[in-house]
């Protein structure tokens, strides 16, 4: 009678983040956009300059 009572809850969803790291070197790189072919355009800050690149989707890993 005063049992627990099965309750499902929804999963709380997850922000979608920008933020990668290099494989190679550990760098943190935001995500600009994904490009055919599987290569990807990051941006990186380094000393005060920031600069974009295009690096294959492999090379990066979620920060």
């Amino acid at each position: 009678m005063f049992g627990k009572r099965n309750r499902t809850t929804a999963p709380i969803p997850t922000a979608q983040s920008d933020q990668y790291r290099l494989k190679a070197t550990g760098q943190r790189v935001t995500l600009l956009e994904r490009l055919s072919g599987g290569d990807v355009r990051i941006a990186m800050d380094t000393a005060h300059i920031t600069r974009d690149d295009i690096v294959s989707a492999r090379d990066i890993t979620p920060a």
